[in-house]
């Protein structure tokens, strides 16, 4: 069979048939015995070249730290040409199949060109060969664990490839006529690598297989579409492919094409709610166990210990967590066993190859990578991943302080997951094209950048104010993360706080701003999270814990990519709900933005004010006066006092006035009317947005605002103090025009 007879089906994007193409052009003669498709004379898929190669991968090199090119180029010294052909062979099986960023492809090509130097003549690869190798790729789900297991995929494919040779030809014959077969004759190579093996099932099956290779996420796939097709087979393997292949025919045709599991709208239907991707975990033992540490970093794991757990499998439920954890752990108080819950959970289900591990030692943090799925000690003590720790370590005081903050989380097993931005420069580069010093850097973290967007003249002019007390107010804010605009009616304190904060955060979308009213009715649980009813997928009703805007907010600031970014929540009509109720223990936060605390309705989950967070309040002084605030209140807000008689708002409705080139008439009419309210009753002047309003520069519409708005306002004031003839001789609007003429 020659590899122009082996039929693949193309896929909607056309990415697929470029890469396997180039797959067959190397795997057709090399599964059929013939000569490597490179140079058309050297047989690499033999005993005897995989045997040689696998050797020269185990020996060990003088600099442990060098780059995998430069390792792999001196253990191939000296070696035959099968042996080193059959190495480029398997580094482009190993990358063909895999999405890369445009760099990293530029890189994998380049190590697939120098492997081909090594040969002795030089070996030129043919350029259709490399149309295959597109940055696009149709392996996408924790290929970090191919960049980190370069080298044990490489041995794999040697015992792969020695195991094939020891096949009849009628069992190979078989394989390739069989997916099946070929899976059998695949999972039959000794020390089974998953991941890799799922790849060149993929590449050499693109028809039945798919081009998924975490177990996690071909679980959830499986587990999301199942009902699609009459149900699950079971949790083998084999059963979790033929169910996902079936599922994959079935959405085919109602596609009418080849569907890709990394679409943005199949994900979001198989990917669980909230999912980052790629996490990273902090992992601790008892008593900082520097013997047990010693034994992670030299055997490859991180362990957990379950010395009282029942045998738990991998991808269980939190449920069946809890129970087994509240029954097998009676001796523990209460923080203990939650503990413990949070830690097996994650170790077991939520831990994914691909994601970073961390532990600390003696002020430094050491980083890994998860390279295998959870496993049971012998004894059933304890639990293990397989996981990649490099060799460097890091002072904890030189880490970014958002980062410190994570690391002083307590808990067996940490999600921090919230600074893995800031993580990930601390891994050694992922692959070098040729090993050389100047090699390009891994990346660095950006420094921050400190304060607002600066206000200009402009954005002052376009309020009507005037730029210094702006200015005040924005480094007023800056200094105390949270401050209170306070005033009578119409003073615009919430047209002034959200075009300040768009403009102190530069951001025009609305995305980093966000407005929350106030109400009586308003409590805890509508403002930061709170259970809400809920309909299960069997038509039961039960509650779900629902974030509040200020946590949704929070969380958002909190990510690393945007430290630098301010974000702002603008609290309308701040004085109309109990203040104590609403924020409970988040006052605490309010005064000490670097601690962190245990929440009401999340209790084992820190949590804390981002320092990018900043929030912005409104008081109408007429609705109830901030004289009865609550002490604690005044002491972690910034009180800021919009008045008619004082800047900024003092002139605002001259300048808009002229701005516009209308008459100044209702400003003065605004003064004239603030000067007949008593200066013990300031609380009660009217702002000038009543008189900004298109309806106030023609008369008629005056005296609707003046009749509907201003006197009702009055009148409410001064009920039992001014009868209705006092109100009308004293702010009636003919009296004052009366006045004004006069003078």
């Amino acid at each position: 069979m020659t590899p122009s007879a082996k039929t693949v089906p193309d896929r909607a994007t056309g990415i697929s048939k470029e890469i396997e193409d180039a797959a067959w052009f190397v795997l057709g003669p090399a599964l059929q015995g013939k000569p490597s498709a490179f140079d058309g004379t050297t047989l690499t898929w033999t005993a005897d070249a995989a045997a040689e190669l696998l050797e020269r991968l185990d020996r060990e090199v003088e600099d442990s730290k060098a780059p995998m090119m430069t390792k792999l180029r001196q253990n191939l010294e000296g070696a035959s040409r099968e042996a080193k052909l059959l190495a480029v062979e398997m580094l482009f099986l190993q990358s063909l199949p895999l999405a890369h960023e445009v760099k990293s492809l530029k890189v994998k090509r380049a190590r697939v060109a120098e492997a081909a130097s090594w040969l002795e003549p030089e070996l030129e690869l043919p350029e259709e060969l490399y149309e295959g190798m597109t940055d696009h790729g149709v392996i996408r789900d924790r290929t970090a664990e191919f960049n980190w297991t370069i080298w044990d995929h490489l041995k794999w494919l040697c015992r792969f490839v020695a195991h094939l040779d020891g096949q009849s030809t009628a069992a190979i014959n078989k394989a390739l006529k069989d997916p099946l077969k070929f899976h059998d004759l695949a999972a039959g190579t000794p020390d089974d690598q998953p991941a890799i093996r799922r790849s060149i099932e993929y590449l050499a099956w693109p028809s039945y297989f798919e081009p998924v290779v975490a177990d996690v996420e071909r679980r959830e796939i499986r587990d999301a579409f199942a009902s699609l097709v009459g149900g699950a087979n079971g949790e083998s393997d084999e059963d979790i492919t033929a169910d996902i292949h079936r599922i994959r025919l079935h959405l085919d045709e109602q596609a009418g094409q080849r569907i890709d599991w990394y679409a943005r709208q199949l994900v979001s239907q198989w990917r669980k709610v909230g999912d980052p991707g790629r996490r990273s975990w902090l992992l601790r033992t008892h008593h900082d166990n520097a013997e047990l540490l010693a034994a992670w970093q030299g055997e490859e794991k991180a362990t957990l210990d379950v010395e009282h757990l029942r045998s738990l499998a991998a991808g269980v439920t939190a449920g069946v967590v809890q129970h087994a954890v509240d029954e097998d752990y009676k001796h523990l108080g209460y923080v203990e066993r939650e503990d413990t819950k949070t830690a097996v959970f994650a170790f077991l289900s939520v831990m994914k190859p691909g994601d970073l591990t961390l532990f600390q030692h003696s002020g430094t943090v050491h980083v890994g990578v998860v390279l295998g799925e959870p496993e049971h000690n012998e004894d059933n003590r304890r639990i293990r991943r397989k996981v990649r720790w490099f060799e460097e370590s890091y002072a904890i005081a030189e880490l970014p302080r958002h980062v410190q903050r994570q690391l002083s989380t307590p808990g067996i097993l940490v999600d921090v997951t919230r600074v893995i931005q800031a993580l990930l420069p601390l891994l050694p580069a992922e692959a070098e094209a040729d090993g050389e010093e100047d090699a390009a850097p891994a990346a660095v973290v950006e420094p921050v950048p400190e304060g607002f967007r600066p206000l200009t003249e402009e954005f002052a002019a376009s309020l009507h104010m005037e730029l210094e007390p702006l200015k005040e107010i924005a480094e007023l804010l800056e200094e105390n993360r949270q401050l209170v605009l306070y005033g009578p009616p119409g003073t615009g304190k919430t047209y002034l706080a959200k075009h300040l904060a768009a403009e102190l955060a530069g951001d025009s979308t609305d995305e980093r701003v966000k407005l929350v009213q106030f109400h009586p009715s308003y409590a805890y649980e509508d403002f930061f999270e709170g259970f809400r009813p809920d309909k299960t997928d069997d038509g039961q009703v039960s509650f779900k814990l629902v974030a509040g805007p200020l946590r949704r907010l929070a969380e958002e600031a909190a990510k690393p990519e945007n430290a630098h970014k301010p974000y702002f929540l603008i609290i309308d009509e701040m004085n109309r709900a109990n203040l104590a109720k609403v924020f409970g223990e988040l006052y605490f936060l309010l005064e000490y933005r670097d601690d962190r605390i245990y929440l009401q309705y999340s209790p084992n989950e820190p949590f804390s004010l981002p320092d990018n967070l900043y929030i912005i309040g409104t008081m109408n002084t007429a609705d109830r006066s901030i004289a009865m605030m609550d002490a604690a209140i005044r002491r972690r807000f910034a009180f800021i006092e919009l008045h008619p008689k004082v800047e900024p708002i003092r002139g605002t409705l001259r300048r808009f006035l002229e701005a516009r080139g209308l008459d100044s008439l209702n400003a003065e009419l605004l003064d004239a009317l603030n000067d007949a309210i008593d200066d013990w009753d300031r609380d009660l002047m009217i702002g000038p947005s009543y008189f900004m309003k298109k309806a106030a520069q023609n008369p008629a519409g005056l005296r609707r605002i003046w009749k509907y708005e201003l006197m009702p306002l009055l009148e409410e004031h001064y009920h039992g103090q001014l009868n209705r003839a006092q109100l009308e001789e004293r702010f009636g609007l003919d009296q004052l025009l009366g006045r004004l003429a006069v003078r």
